[in-house]
């Protein structure tokens, strides 16, 4: 890992470290939120929550440093935008919501991928409805007076260990306040402000994620096709039971202990959510990063079908539903920056922002993903990667220059501080805004936003 940005690029550091206005998280979504919406569909997927996503050309993609101290009294401000009416991006790049995202070139063929298909490309055209809309806005008339259970697995992002004795610690986005952090210049004591609750907030809920051979003892399992050890289809997690994964042993895809498993009571419905996932275990073999998931939203239409097969044993005919945090660890977290070429990893007290690029949704099904999309940031990054078509598959593809046929990016070497991603595509020889998802980069963490639409759809 590089050494502290602030020890040797004070300028930088300068420009990046008073980021948040007093007003507070709340303040900055009702500002700059550009989020969408995105229906419930097919049934075979786990991801019954909005928001969030799976992290997953080395462009930078933004133009000028995006957050500037005031002058006049030190105060800090949010994102600013880095292009406009009077600012343009330099050639090309294309203004999206105040980021300069790169134009794809006229051969460039932006498509949707049907994930009940193998990802082939969608018999049906993109849905870009949601594109400009804001959350407030999607959110507004839905009840937010009734809880559920949310439970699910700890996705992690790349290789590493089974992921138990993880917290998932669960917040209510307007009472997340990393302001309360800024200006700390020691990366060290950055992270240590957002891992203390008293100065970041109160989470809702917390649990510890448990090893999947202990689900059932802990009422987490749910009656599925396969047993451990039984031959499974590649990739299609949900066959096997709780925790477990469908790999590769000696040459056979069988059901596998792969990830923890966790429980909350009582989460809001219809309510922007931050789950935070942070190692617990004092030895953290596998160097656990913490990370974050923004903009979560249960929805009210969105709970699990009640049964057997699709709700954990303690919680059989109670109102529950799926959503997996995602954690990742130090392994993945050098892999990427050395994979496309940035010396000596990332700066301690910047952080990765990953995420995919899907549609609206419609009625009938969930926002899919989005191939040959382009991503920017407005604070730029030291390096913006894209991957192979292969869920499995966590290393990035040198060579390219766009999502795969799951929508993935991530940037890497982010600096702290609030940022907005955006992306551009070419549909049916049209250079068109896939919209754009605000979100604050914090040191040393992953940060995982996917847009414009905000219901993913996955097979594990």
């Amino acid at each position: 890992m590089h050494s502290s940005r602030f020890g040797f690029r004070s300028t930088l550091a300068d420009c990046r470290l008073a980021w948040l206005v007093p007003l507070g998280l709340a303040a900055f979504f009702a500002a700059c939120s550009t989020g969408g919406d995105a229906s419930e569909g097919p049934a075979d997927t786990d991801g019954g929550a909005q928001g969030g996503g799976d992290s997953g050309g080395s462009d930078g993609g933004g133009d000028g440093d995006g957050a500037k101290s005031d002058a006049a009294g030190g105060a800090a401000k949010t994102f600013v935008p880095a292009c406009g009416d009077k600012k343009p991006c330099a050639t090309g790049k294309l203004c999206v919501d105040g980021v300069c995202a790169p134009e794809p070139s006229a051969g460039a063929k932006t498509t949707l991928r049907d994930p009940s298909k193998d990802h082939t490309m969608a018999a049906e055209p993109l849905d870009l409805s949601c594109v400009g809309v804001d959350l407030a806005t999607t959110l507004k008339g839905l009840p937010t007076d009734k809880t559920a259970t949310v439970w699910g697995r700890v996705d992690r992002f790349g290789g590493g260990g089974i992921t138990s004795a993880v917290e998932v610690a669960v917040f209510r986005a307007t009472d997340f306040h990393p302001e309360a952090c800024a200006g700390i210049e020691d990366p060290a004591d950055a992270q240590a402000c957002f891992r203390d609750d008293s100065k970041v907030g109160k989470p809702l809920a917390t649990a510890v994620s448990v090893d999947p051979t202990g689900a059932k003892a802990a009422g987490l399992d749910v009656v599925s096709a396969k047993k451990d050890d039984e031959e499974c289809e590649i990739g299609v997690h949900l066959q096997c039971p709780s925790g477990f994964v469908c790999d590769k042993v000696s040459g056979f895809p069988k059901c596998v202990a792969g990830h923890g498993v966790y429980a909350i009571e009582g989460l809001p419905l219809n309510t922007p959510l931050i789950f935070r996932s942070r190692a617990v275990d004092p030895k953290n073999a596998n160097g656990w990063h913490d990370s974050y998931t923004w903009n979560v939203v249960l929805l009210a239409g969105a709970l699990d079908a009640k049964g057997e097969t699709t709700q954990p044993s303690k919680y059989l005919n109670k109102e529950t539903i799926r959503f997996n945090p995602t954690i990742v660890g130090e392994g993945q977290w050098q892999l990427v920056p050395t994979t496309i070429g940035i010396v000596g990893g990332i700066y301690e007290g910047d952080g990765v922002i990953g995420g995919r690029v899907r549609d609206c949704g419609t009625a009938k099904r969930r926002s899919w993903p989005v191939a040959d999309a382009q991503v920017g940031l407005g604070v730029a990054p030291e390096g913006l990667s894209y991957f192979n078509d292969s869920e499995l598959d966590p290393v990035p593809a040198k060579s390219a220059v766009s999502t795969d046929i799951i929508g993935r990016y991530a940037a890497v070497g982010v600096p702290a501080g609030p940022n907005r991603v955006a992306a551009t595509g070419r549909v049916d020889g049209k250079v068109v805004s896939l919209g754009s998802a605000d979100v604050v980069v914090i040191p040393n963490a992953l940060v995982i936003v996917s847009f414009p639409g905000l219901t993913p759809h996955n097979t594990k």
